[in-house]
């Protein structure tokens, strides 16, 4: 059988979570479809489990790629991919019974090379759920491009709800960059500027697992490196089509990633006041912010913002 969707399993060590996932894989409604689950930094049992769904369908084929990162395991599935589509999913999250046909259904139907759907993050120790939404206005947009790296939220820049043309991604010759952060925006920005037509599931399709008992955040200084990278990256790449002034925006809103990230990690002052001033000195590019971004202004002029971060976490904690 030709498989329609590759689906592209980045599976490292969770032998906790993968069964569940590689389950609501192989219970799809849309039957044609290939498994490609590529291994990397396996420590523990994952790979035994993997094996058995190997074993018992003919559709699941396991990638070696135990020296490669989250990026690089990507890569080398989208290598291997025969399908017309090619989608990706996390080994830790779970799909629903029917994600896959739904999002064929609509790329078919309105002939769209890009389609997004919705999600639901879910806390299994206590059975929360929250649900996400695409914003449609993406959908009104002449020119998509500008609003996703202005205005983007975690739906548009995360790559597990979304199915691609395979054929774009080899003929425009995509891939994503090995970095520890934001290398979901670069390979999604790039490919949406090739994408002819865009189309939305708006019903929650994909569960992004979370823990409710997750220790705190540990800094990882690779952040910069990575904001410089996907910053570059894109930059490069955009420039050529005039997106300069919205390339900016996005470099904003890297530095107020950033920014966040350290507030809930470190809280390093000296690292706060830096991150401060580069915004201040990008303030300019505010304007083509979000409002809840923008409204971050005066506070950071004022040296008021951390307070004011807490302040709004412990409210809805």
């Amino acid at each position: 059988m030709i498989p329609i969707v590759s689906i592209i399993v980045a599976a490292h060590s969770m032998e906790g979570s993968i069964k569940p996932c590689l389950h609501s894989l192989q219970n799809q409604s849309l039957q044609a479809i290939e498994v490609l689950i590529v291994k990397h930094a396996f420590t523990d049992n994952t790979v035994r489990l993997c094996e058995e769904f190997v074993k018992e369908d003919d559709r699941f084929r396991l990638i070696d790629s135990d020296q490669l990162g989250l990026s690089e395991a990507r890569n080398e599935g989208i290598k291997e991919a025969k399908g017309k589509y090619i989608a990706f999913v996390d080994g830790n999250d779970f799909v629903e019974y029917r994600m896959y046909e739904k999002l064929v259904e609509r790329a078919e139907q309105k002939y769209a090379d890009f389609v997004l759907c919705g999600y639901t993050k879910y806390w299994p120790e206590t059975n929360r759920k929250k649900h996400y939404k695409i914003n449609e206005a993406l959908l009104s947009k002449t020119n998509p491009v500008d609003y996703f790296l202005a205005k983007h939220n975690e739906a548009y820049t995360v790559a597990w709800n979304k199915l691609f043309l395979r054929k774009i991604i080899h003929d425009e010759e995509l891939y994503f960059e090995n970095r520890t952060f934001f290398e979901d925006v670069g390979f999604v920005a790039r490919y949406l500027s090739f994408a002819k037509k865009i189309a939305i599931v708006n019903e929650p399709q994909y569960n992004f697992v979370q823990s409710e008992g997750r220790p705190a955040k540990i800094y990882n200084p690779s952040i910069a490196q990575s904001h410089e990278q996907t910053y570059a990256q894109l930059k490069q790449f955009f420039d050529k089509r005039q997106y300069r002034n919205v390339i900016e925006a996005l470099n904003l809103r890297l530095y107020i990633h950033r920014y966040h990230y350290v507030l809930l990690t470190t809280s390093n002052t000296r690292q706060l006041k830096s991150l401060e001033r580069q915004i201040i000195r990008e303030s300019k590019n505010f304007s083509q912010l979000p409002w809840k971004h923008r409204m971050m202004k005066p506070l950071v002029r004022l040296r008021v913002y951390p307070t004011f971060f807490r302040l709004v976490r412990k409210v809805k904690a």
